[in-house]
């Protein structure tokens, strides 16, 4: 199918959604956006996006649309708002919601959007921005499998995604990221909690950082974050109040099924505590910071670290 006909709404054009929409105008695809902020209005037009002023004016001319947003409270407003896509979406509209939310919420919202002959598939990532500008992100998706195989949907996850999965039922893909960004935010702090105690023993943290990198402890959060740690780097690509954020919709669900999460409620209390302190608006390897004052030490190097790290 040629690129050229197939139009695409992109809502919500910040780190993830921008660097999406960016990717796809440079593959050839013509993408129609909106975001609150005019900054990231600003950004997608000079990359050659055009824009309207609502998410239902965007779904009113789009075939696909993708949603991209930071939390709950926007996700509802962009659907079911008095400007949201609900209002205006053509029957047959395929809308990929690719946004952090709970499985119960990606339910309801596929649910609703079938009484207006709209398909929503849940199509949360894995990945930060530099993946969403490359078009390298893990894609897990949910939904009818019909609107999944259905070749645009799959010309526009092709150009998104490096690795694509069907996970099933629409509430699933959800599901799955969050239990990934469980496993992210916990492995990251049980990683921090270590060095920084070989931090407190006078260890160097690039000795660390090597022996460490190539030990059975290793890590992708390890080996993607313990670099910008010992550099003091914590310009954010995934911030502390985010991770705190996903942690809780996992303990919502979790308790929305009677099932109990002892290791997570901890991983969220000490996320809470680190967006208290102030750290909330940093990338999630400042947790490392929380740490270190309980010990009174700071994990860094000697030397300056190449962050491209990825094992030695």
């Amino acid at each position: 199918m040629l690129k050229k006909s197939i139009d695409i709404g992109m809502i919500g054009l910040g780190k993830m959604g921008g660097n999406m929409a960016q990717n796809l105008l440079s593959s050839g695809f013509p993408v129609c956006g909106f975001d609150v902020s005019d900054a990231a209005i600003s950004k997608f037009r000079e990359s050659g996006g055009t824009t309207r002023d609502s998410p239902a004016a965007v779904a009113a001319d789009v075939d696909i649309m993708i949603t991209s947003l930071p939390k709950a409270s926007a996700v509802k407003e962009v659907y079911r708002g008095g400007d949201g896509i609900f209002q205006s979406g053509d029957p047959g509209l395929i809308v990929l919601e690719m946004s952090t939310i709970s499985p119960d919420m990606a339910t309801e919202l596929a649910e609703e959007a079938a009484t207006h002959d709209i398909d929503v598939l849940g199509a949360p990532v894995s990945g930060g921005p530099e993946e969403s500008r490359d078009g390298t992100l893990t894609i897990m998706v949910g939904g009818r499998q019909e609107v999944f195989d259905d070749e645009r949907t799959q010309t526009v996850l092709e150009h998104l995604g490096e690795d694509l999965y069907y996970t099933g039922d629409i509430d699933s893909g959800h599901m799955i990221k969050l239990i990934n960004n469980v496993m992210t935010m916990g492995n990251l702090l049980l990683a921090m909690e270590a060095v920084s105690l070989g931090a407190a023993r006078d260890i160097d943290g690039e000795v660390m950082l090597k022996v460490l990198g190539k030990s059975g402890g290793a890590s992708n959060q390890f080996h993607k974050r313990m670099p910008r740690v010992l550099n003091r780097n914590f310009e954010a690509g995934f911030t502390i109040d985010l991770g705190k954020k996903d942690v809780g919709l996992a303990l919502d669900t979790a308790r929305s099924m009677d099932q109990s999460m002892i290791t997570t409620s901890v991983v969220f209390n000490l996320f809470t505590q680190a967006s208290r302190d102030g750290y909330g608006d940093e990338d999630i390897s400042a947790i490392v910071k929380l740490l270190e004052e309980n010990r009174g030490t700071t994990v860094d190097a000697e030397n300056e670290v190449d962050e491209a790290y990825d094992g030695y």
